[in-house]
């Protein structure tokens, strides 16, 4: 039987009192405060990341904890749960309010069967005695070339270094074992390049260590200075051309007027 390795991860703080546990702000993202994931089409090999919020967490008058469950369940298209995992939650609230921030992953293995899938997350809050959930649909492709484990913040600060990290899989090669891969990194705002195109060119700039014998997989990734504040769209392409196929993946970076949110 196949399997998809699946994680979660809770983090936060919640106090207040309540009666009807909430979640809300269901994100597909790129990882850890990544941007938003636009298209959820999975690739063997890829990383479903995803965050939420939990509201109106009943919490303890005496303790000033919020105790509740979270269980996390993976479907396959029949509605069969191939993986469970519960999780206790003890909290205590340090800033105030009634949410706890959540997150989980689901990992794909690089020998994943295509197919449609959903993961579906139950809260229930054990002080009021009440549960809701959620069901995330999602679909894996068939195992080709492509981009996978996107990791790309999407808030920064002026004087940070923002990575776009990702790794290329099943690259094809020629009779030398080669790939002939190009792949593209540009900035932009407003519709509008902000600099010039960042290139690499594979196997050229292949990074040490990889051997495409060994494992068909180049990790990679993209540094970037960011000396001003604005709102930017990233865009990364990746061409294979003897495959001839190329994929491609976007998102929104919102770096921050520090000035303008703590005053002078």
């Amino acid at each position: 039987m196949y399997r998809l390795l699946v994680a979660a991860a809770l983090v936060g703080l919640v106090p207040g009192l309540s009666h009807a546990v909430e979640i809300k702000n269901v994100r597909p993202c790129f990882g850890p405060l990544g941007a938003t994931r636009i298209n959820t089409t999975c690739l063997p090999g890829d990383v479903l990341f995803m965050t939420y919020d939990i509201e109106d967490l009943k919490i303890d008058a005496k303790t000033g904890k919020a105790k509740y469950d979270t269980t996390l369940e993976l479907l396959d298209e029949k509605g069969k749960v191939i993986f469970e995992k519960k999780t206790p939650n003890d909290v205590l609230p340090q800033l105030g309010g009634t949410r706890m921030p959540g997150d989980l992953h689901v990992i794909m293995p690089p020998k994943q069967p295509a197919g449609k899938y959903s993961v579906r997350l139950t809260v229930h809050d054990k002080l009021a005695d009440n549960a809701k959930r959620f069901s995330f649909p999602f679909e894996v492709e068939s195992a080709g070339f492509g981009c996978v484990g996107v990791a790309a913040p999407g808030i920064a600060l002026p004087g940070q270094h923002h990575v776009t990290g990702f790794a290329l899989v099943n690259l094809a090669v020629n009779a030398k074992k080669d790939p002939d891969v190009e792949v593209s990194y540009r900035i932009l705002e407003n519709g509008k390049a902000v600099a010039s195109t960042v290139k690499i060119f594979l196997p050229q700039q292949m990074p040490a260590g990889v051997n495409l014998a060994e494992a068909n997989f180049v990790p990679l990734n993209f540094p970037v200075y960011l000396n001003r504040p604005g709102q930017y769209t990233v865009e990364v392409s990746a061409t294979d051309k003897i495959a001839k196929k190329t994929r491609e993946f976007r998102y929104k970076l919102t770096v921050l007027d520090v000035s303008s949110l703590v005053g002078r």
